[in-house]
């Protein structure tokens, strides 16, 4: 399981992994991110284990999951699942449209499940870099509106440091963006956003 230290300290001083291996959250400490951040773990446990009864019982019951392949939201065309469909993500075999991928323009026409192994888990997202909570760290070409598509909502970033050679960054930094909304007394997913490096 993702061990989850809270911290307090600013995005700036808190980016790198713990000496203890545990990956630095970035978050105010409040009752709500910290009920958020233990649906987030789950939700991220249930797409490596590819586990649809798990992850349908996280979704929202009302609005369902949206899934954006990029950074930005398009809340008019990008796919949404209901918590049914999420429960046989990974045996539906209907090929979906899920919008157009991020630098070159092509349709991404795919299976849930190949969605999900190139534009959910295609790093280990179970190991970031860094957990951030309404702060996102990842920063590329592509407008990210996520907090405007979302505004009632609580992100929960798994973000993956470039790789360094030389002393150089690449340009490999990738990120799963995770965006939650409370009904009731609990905490549900509703987007599922993919962000990285696109030239």
């Amino acid at each position: 399981m993702l061990a989850v230290m809270m911290l307090t300290l600013s995005a700036a001083s808190c980016s790198k992994v713990g000496n203890s291996g545990s990956p630095a959250v970035i978050s105010n400490g409040s009752q709500a991110n910290s009920e958020v951040l233990k649906v987030a773990q789950q939700v991220v446990e249930a797409f490596k284990a590819q586990n649809g009864k798990t992850l349908s019982s996280l979704i929202h019951p009302v609005k369902g999951v949206r899934f954006s392949p990029s950074a930005y939201v398009d809340v008019a065309s990008d796919v949404v699942f209901s918590k049914t469909q999420v429960d046989s993500f990974w045996t539906d075999e209907k090929i979906y449209a899920w919008g157009y991928a991020d630098g070159t323009g092509d349709p991404i026409s795919m299976t849930a499940s190949q969605y999900c192994r190139t534009y959910i888990m295609d790093r280990d997202f179970s190991s970031p870099s860094s957990v951030n909570v309404n702060n996102d760290r990842a920063a590329g070409n592509t407008n990210n509106n996520a907090a405007l598509a979302y505004p009632q909502g609580i992100r929960v970033e798994y973000y993956i440091e470039p790789a360094v050679r030389n002393n150089i960054p690449e340009q490999d930094w990738a990120a799963l963006r995770l965006v939650f909304e409370k009904m009731g007394e609990s905490w549900f997913l509703v987007a599922v956003i993919h962000d990285e490096w696109s030239t």
